[in-house]
């Protein structure tokens, strides 16, 4: 048995300048990834659109992160209103796009995968083959082929 990305790469559109966060949201939710590739118009991949970056800024005060474990289940006013929700669902993710961008290519040993997750503080990276985006491989699917050894 062989141990390939092939199984376990899962396939997902890209965001471009102008697409709103409820479109990524969308995306995401439905293929179950935290995040998708941001393209330019050549469709080169110039960034990511990360489902806790999107949150964590739109969300959320700054100062809230630091002190979250002391804050309660029932504070009032901290509630996210369903206007807000709205507004952020339907602006341009652009302003979300961060590097840097976990890209490997389907061929590439399991390690190089896991190392540059790592490297770039994601749980997921971006597989190109040849300049063309194919999918995301997650850790996820980094244990899944491990598991995969046992059935041998």
């Amino acid at each position: 048995m062989s141990i390939e990305f092939e199984d376990v790469i899962i396939p997902t559109g890209v965001a471009h300048a102008g697409t709103t966060v409820r479109e990524v949201f969308q995306e995401c939710v439905t293929h179950n990834v935290l995040g998708i590739p941001f393209c330019s118009d050549q469709e080169k991949i110039i960034g990511r659109v990360s489902i806790r970056h999107t949150l964590k800024e739109s969300c959320i005060p700054k100062h809230l992160v630091k002190g979250a474990h002391l804050l309660g289940n029932l504070i009032e006013g901290l509630r996210i209103s369903e206007t807000t929700i709205r507004t952020i669902l339907d602006t341009p993710v652009d302003e979300f796009v961060i590097p840097p961008v976990a890209i490997i290519n389907s061929s590439a040993p399991m390690v190089k995968a896991i190392s540059i997750m790592e490297q770039c503080d994601t749980p997921y990276a971006f597989v190109v083959d040849e300049g063309v985006y194919r999918g995301v491989i997650t850790r996820m699917g980094c244990a899944e082929i491990m598991l995969r050894v046992e059935d041998i």
